[in-house]
């Protein structure tokens, strides 16, 4: 790792393995590919679950500097000015309006201030756009075995092929193979003991959207385009894995707590063909360094925390971004990871205890 220290970090022939192809590994690979390092990446499955993402702030910054904005804004249910948010109004248990405080001024009057978008639609523009910039992708693979030397690291994979890449980045999600391999088992994402529950509803009755709250809980409604709703909010229970039959009774139960005319439209929706996505709200906080010589960990791998922020995704975002700039800036590789870990720990660490402190307000 002893590169000429007026050459950027990436400099050698070899390509970039990112493992994972969500937010934060789709957006790696278009910053990479760009600026062209052969860049390659796995994933277990092409398929991205989930429901919608909100992105604000910086994280629209992150977007515009990956070359995507235009396509994640023509795709968004949100792209107004300042007073956009999420959620955009805030009403108590029967649907009467609460006072909000007013939005802060946009951090760059040029951008939309927030974006909504179905998970699925944007991996699909950041996948197409790090394909386009030359980026390679694997499916049905994952990460067995890594070995390092001074200069490169190879890569056993789950199907028995190997390669050899000037790095690697762990970019698989809270529950990453590669964090295991680089930093150890021990450190695993930590339950909240809250079940998020998010529902799609195609075609909703008609009723303003925002945040609607109860004693102990809140319903978060939220558009997103092709006509689909997002209903969005959880409950209190053991860490299992939780049937549909389960999930549609839990959620019919929190919304029959609201009197509020669109809750009690929807809990008439909700009937036995319809699904709900389900996540344990788990939060995570790998302690620097975020690398062991040259594996690097990014997006959720590292940082894990709960929605009630709406910035889970940003931050992948913004990862990939800070990551990249490194890597292109002078110094070793060793230098780039250190100056990125630096740079990303103490937004991160604020991002998550800031969204874990408001669930726990909500359960008290």
């Amino acid at each position: 790792m002893g590169a000429d220290t007026s050459q950027s970090a990436a400099t050698t022939g070899r390509p970039v393995l990112v493992v994972g192809c969500g937010v934060a590994g789709s957006a790696l690979a278009i910053g990479l590919a760009r600026a062209g390092i052969p860049t390659e990446v796995v994933d277990i499955a092409e398929h991205t679950d989930g429901a919608a993402i909100g992105l604000v702030g910086r994280a629209v910054n992150a977007l515009e500097e990956l070359g995507v904005l235009a396509d994640c804004v023509a795709e968004s249910a949100v792209a107004g000015d300042a007073g956009a948010g999420f959620p955009a109004a805030t009403f108590d248990q029967a649907g009467r309006p609460l006072p909000v405080p007013p939005p802060p001024p946009a951090a760059d009057p040029r951008l939309p201030a927030a974006l909504a978008l179905y998970r699925p639609v944007l991996a699909a523009i950041l996948w197409d756009a790090a394909r386009a910039a030359g980026a390679t992708r694997r499916i049905g693979v994952s990460v067995r075995e890594l070995s390092q030397s001074a200069d490169r690291v190879d890569v056993t994979f789950t199907d028995g092929t190997r390669g050899r890449y000037q790095l690697v980045v762990g970019a698989d999600g809270f529950r990453s193979a590669v964090r295991d391999l680089v930093v150890g088992p021990e450190i695993t994402p930590v339950y909240t003991g809250h079940m998020s529950l998010r529902w799609l509803v195609r075609e909703p009755p008609a009723g303003p959207p925002g945040a609607y709250t109860a004693p102990g809980t809140t319903v978060t409604v939220a558009p997103l385009r092709g006509g689909l709703l997002q209903v969005a909010t959880g409950e209190d229970m053991p860490k299992v894995r939780i049937g549909q039959a389960r999930a549609r009774a839990a959620l019919r139960d929190i919304l029959g707590r609201f009197s509020a005319p669109l809750l009690v439209a929807l809990r008439e929706r909700l009937t036995e063909d319809q699904q709900i996505v389900t996540r344990p709200f788990d939060y995570l906080l790998v302690p620097p360094p975020w690398h062991r010589g040259r594996v690097v960990l990014a997006g959720d791998a590292v940082h894990l925390s709960t929605s009630h922020l709406s910035y889970g995704g940003g931050m992948a975002l913004e990862d990939a971004v800070v990551l990249v700039q490194e890597l292109l800036a002078p110094g070793t590789v060793e230098d780039a990871l250190d100056r990125y870990a630096k740079r990303r720990f103490d937004r991160v660490r604020m991002i998550v205890e800031a969204s874990v402190g408001l669930l726990r307000l909500q359960q008290r």
